[in-house]
């Protein structure tokens, strides 16, 4: 493991004395300063009349990697026997991960035949010493403390979160960090105009590479660009719009906790589940209202392929096929006059997944835009929306009351499973079933009372969001607003076609089924026989 009668006096040490601050985990004292591990280091090289040959400073770098810059320069001064010594003041300012600690004294120095100095713990590899058998338990404890430490500053980090801070090192577009409150956003004025133009225009029908393309003409600076990041772009991209539209800061919420490290020592990050996300709502001044981004989701979530193409109409984005729900498209045919037809994707090809309708677009639009003038008429009518509001009232309680029923259900599951588990512990501890059989047979039941979790969390959302429906819904004036803006014209605007309608689905047989953004007109009617 380390040197043993070795003749130092006959060795010429060239050394190097290693430094490292790191304000990861927590050495932020005078004693592990730059300064004060250098006087140590310098004065032991005097004391012990060695040749000091460089200094390799790490500042602010955590000991759990050993892929430091000055470290890594150390190995490479030692591969080419420019030095054969290393000090440090004590192991863990080598580092603190206690596998590559270990491999570095007991494997790498040892064939270099470097000798390794930890003054303060008194370890030289060139000395038989007890201190030196005590070196992998030294190193053990290192490690534990920079897991320690790592715990302590996540939970200071989750703590900051749900208060709202923002902890973000850049500011999303459209804000900068503000100066007077530390991790709080304000809008930065100079462009949060430009994400309302991407809000409105996408809104509007443009798609992601549209409104990309509308901005570059406009010689409109990227994020990037802007933001004087490391890469930049010259131009737009499709996918910072689509981040954008997206991004709930923009309505004034901070969503933080996305991903998680792998460990402490491994920086490489995964993604979280939406629901482990941790979401703080009205943390600063939003740029986007409310109504206006839960449009956008709407779209994003039911119109995927909203970019610009070579042909362009007005259901674009909206049409769906009625048998496996995918989004339907318009191929176009002809030799002079080009003729478009609706047609399913997984219709198409040698394997035939769906069944093809084949429907005349213009006929389509036509026949479509009549069903929903004749739909929005019968809503105008007084009588009729006194009627068609007491149904979609009662549709909604009949939600909700199948809802609340489901959430009693499986409430009731998850404490005759927590009952179980309870009497299998202490049947376990009473010595009834051995300690394998409980393990065995209790972690069947924690899986299933997760997935009850799971399914009770899924309900409860169901619920708060039929209630906010509900209660939020826009109601007779809203919604004969549009109605009589739709009806002004002989062919509808996208914009105003998206206020009104959620999606259209067409079968095999050409029926045309009507989903609008209001429950009040589904309930007059929701399909077109043709």
């Amino acid at each position: 493991m380390f040197f043993s009668n070795q003749n130092i006096s006959n060795i010429t040490f060239k050394v190097g004395i290693y430094i490292r601050l790191s304000r990861d985990d927590g050495d932020k004292l005078e004693s592990e300063s730059v300064s004060n591990q250098r006087n140590i280091l310098q004065r032991y090289i005097k004391e012990n009349n060695l040749i000091f040959i460089d200094e390799y400073i790490d500042d602010g770098v955590s000991g759990t990697t050993f892929e430091r810059k000055n470290f890594q320069r150390m190995i490479n001064d030692i591969e080419t026997q420019r030095i054969n010594m290393v000090i440090t003041k004590d192991l863990s300012r080598l580092g603190r991960d206690y596998i590559k600690t270990g491999y570095y004294i007991e494997n790498y120095f040892l064939e270099k035949r470097v000798r390794y100095v930890s003054i303060l713990d008194g370890i030289d590899t060139f000395i038989d010493s007890t201190n030196n058998d005590v070196t992998p338990f030294k190193a053990i404890i290192n490690d534990m403390y920079a897991k320690d430490i790592s715990k302590k500053i996540k939970g200071v980090f989750k703590e900051k979160e749900l208060n709202g801070e923002y902890l973000g090192t850049i500011a999303p577009y459209g804000y900068k960090k503000s100066s007077t409150q530390k991790n709080k956003l304000e809008i930065d004025t100079n462009v949060a105009y430009n994400v309302k133009r991407i809000f409105e225009l996408y809104s509007e029908g443009n798609g992601f590479q549209r409104i990309a393309t509308i901005f570059d003409k406009e010689k409109i600076k990227p994020p990037s660009q802007y933001l004087n990041m490391k890469h930049q772009r010259e131009t737009w991209n499709p996918k910072s719009i689509r981040s954008i539209l997206v991004n709930e800061a923009y309505i004034g919420n901070t969503v933080q906790n996305k991903c998680v490290s792998v460990s402490y020592k491994v920086k490489k990050k995964i993604k979280k589940e939406e629901e482990e996300h941790i979401r703080v709502e009205n943390t600063h001044e939003a740029i986007i209202s409310k109504e206006l981004f839960s449009k956008v989701q709407e779209i994003i979530k039911g119109k995927k392929s909203m970019s610009a193409t070579k042909h362009d109409f007005l259901f674009k984005g909206l049409m769906f096929c009625h048998n496996c729900g995918r989004q339907s498209r318009v191929c176009y045919r002809g030799k002079k006059e080009k003729i478009g037809y609706i047609d399913c994707s997984l219709a198409r090809g040698k394997d035939r997944k769906c069944k093809t309708c084949n429907y005349n677009y213009n006929k389509f639009e036509e026949k479509t835009l009549n069903a929903i003038r004749n739909i929005c008429q019968i809503y105008c009518d007084k009588n009729a929306l006194k009627i068609i509001y007491e149904k979609y009232q009662n549709n909604y309680e009949n939600l909700i009351e199948k809802e609340e029923y489901n959430l009693k259900n499986v409430e009731k599951q998850v404490e005759e499973i927590s009952k179980k588990i309870d009497k299998m512990y202490f049947d376990n501890l009473d010595g009834i079933i051995s300690n394998d059989d409980y393990f065995r047979y209790s972690r069947g039941f924690i899986e299933e009372r997760d997935r009850l979790k799971k399914e009770q969390k899924s309900i409860e959302s169901k619920i708060k969001l039929i209630n906010e429906k509900q209660k939020g819904a826009k109601r007779n004036e809203d919604i004969e607003n549009i109605i009589n803006e739709f009806l002004k014209f002989e062919k509808p605007s996208r914009k105003i076609l998206y206020e009104l309608i959620d999606r259209v689905e067409l079968d095999e047989n050409k029926n045309i089924y009507l989903y609008f953004n209001f429950s009040e007109l589904n309930l007059v009617n929701t399909s077109i026989n043709t």
